[in-house]
């Protein structure tokens, strides 16, 4: 998840200007003539996505580790449910086992920052999964590979634990993609995998693990070498008419306007360039995560189309997965979320009251202080009343199907009024680009 980096979007207001319809996008039935659609072959057939778990091992918190100063200092500039990340995930692996889904994907961080022990218990549970007859595959995060940031905390005081390699990552999660590839990339840990017949995964890998020094670089790129070997592979898949269904980390392409400007890291290098090649190549689904939002978007290239679909984080309140169900003429998303867990919450506090409680006083903290301080210089009583008119705003995008209600207008007009800048900001904020979020359905027949 991005660090709340969200004074970004308080220094520009391109967004604000560029919130209309972008004309890249379109409905699916005004596209026309799908040629290099490769869905024509498509089964039927059951998918389920949980994204950016970061899922910390219960034995790297210790002696009352989540209420000491070093892990609580680590949430208030990068607040995430990591305490509760193992019974969120459990919950959601055993919603998405009772969904009885052919196929999982999980495309990266998987874990809080590449702890070597988060890894590994990582493995067994999505063995756990395996089990039930559910083919996984996953791919790597920017948190997931030679993190200098992975420690363990005790008690107060924190320190650093064993990350992993690349050859780890592949090797710790050989049964879950790598070992049943039927081509490797030579420059990533990008694979094909043909679970079913007529049906290839493709999954990319555009992080930047081997670049990171003291931080772990949070942007991602896809290799020269590794695109001319996905475009190679998408030409083999047109000509055998098969179905590729394609994951990365990164988005492919931008989920609202100016994002890469507002806030860098979080769209792949070159996106558009990119997009394009792929959208000519003939793909036409990109899972993505990263972001921490719920979001779908979609990008045209003359008469063919991309879509990007986004899934919202596990430890981001509101905690979603997605479940999709396809066949030969239609996918079909829809998005659930994990509304309760199998452990006591402070004072007596149900799942969900707690997560909203949690984010809610984090951002507010977080938005007081950039309002308050250059080049804002709200006074602080102000900057501690309009705090909450951003929070719900942000807690919405990443929600998806953002839709302001006549208060939240009201709110956005009395900031105008103080700053016409961050009234703009704001009302940026609230506004979703097409299509929906959180359920759709993209019809692939050909036009």
């Amino acid at each position: 998840m991005k660090t709340f980096k969200v004074f970004v979007f308080l220094i520009l207001v391109i967004l604000a200007a560029s919130c209309t319809k972008d004309p890249m996008f379109n409905e699916p039935d005004q596209i026309k003539d799908q040629k290099s659609s490769f869905m024509c072959a498509m089964p039927h057939m059951k998918i389920a996505v949980m994204s950016d778990i970061h899922y910390l091992d219960a034995t790297l918190l210790k002696n009352d580790a989540a209420a000491g100063a070093a892990f609580q200092t680590y949430l208030n500039y990068d607040p995430k449910l990591i305490e509760f990340s193992g019974p969120i995930l459990k919950k959601a692996i055993a919603q998405i086992v009772a969904s009885k889904p052919d196929i999982l994907l999980i495309p990266g961080d998987l874990t809080k920052d590449g702890e070597k022990v988060s890894h590994e218990t990582m493995a067994k549970l999505l063995k756990q999964i395996s089990n039930h007859g559910i083919k996984v595959f996953v791919i790597p995060g920017n948190h997931d590979i030679n993190n200098p940031e992975a420690v363990a905390y005790d008690g107060n005081n924190m320190s650093p634990t064993p990350t992993i390699s690349a050859n780890d990552f592949a090797n710790i999660y050989s049964g879950f993609g790598y070992k049943d590839a039927i081509s490797r990339d030579d420059y990533s840990l990008s694979y094909v995998c043909q679970p079913f017949n007529k049906v290839w995964i493709l999954g990319i890998d555009d992080c930047k693990y081997y670049l990171n020094g003291t931080l772990a670089i949070v942007s991602g790129v896809i290799k020269e070498g590794t695109m001319k070997w996905i475009q190679d592979r998408l030409a083999e898949a047109k000509k055998k008419n098969i179905t590729v269904l394609a994951m990365m980390h990164h988005g492919i392409m931008e989920h609202y306007a100016g994002q890469e400007t507002l806030d860098p890291g979080y769209v792949t290098d070159n996106w558009e360039a990119n997009a394009d090649a792929l959208t000519d190549a003939g793909l036409r689904v990109m899972f993505t995560g990263h972001y921490h939002a719920n979001d779908i978007t979609m990008r045209a290239k003359g008469k063919n189309v991309l879509f990007d679909i986004e899934t919202g984080s596990l430890v981001t309140p509101p905690s979603p997965f997605r479940i999709i169900s396809m066949d030969p003429n239609t996918i079909y998303l829809d998005t659930k979320h994990v509304t309760s867990i199998d452990v006591p919450l402070p004072s007596g506090l149900d799942f969900l009251t707690y997560s909203n409680i949690f984010i809610s006083g984090h951002l507010d903290g977080i938005f007081t202080y950039m309002l308050s301080n250059n080049p804002y210089n709200v006074p602080l009583g102000t900057a501690a009343q309009i705090a909450p008119f951003f929070r719900n705003a942000f807690m919405a995008h990443y929600a998806g199907d953002e839709h302001i209600t006549p208060e939240e207008q009201a709110e956005d007009d009395y900031v105008g009024q103080l700053s016409p800048q961050l009234g703009m900001v704001l009302h940026s904020l609230w506004t979703d680009l097409p299509p929906s979020d959180n359920q759709y359905r993209i019809d692939m027949r050909k036009n």
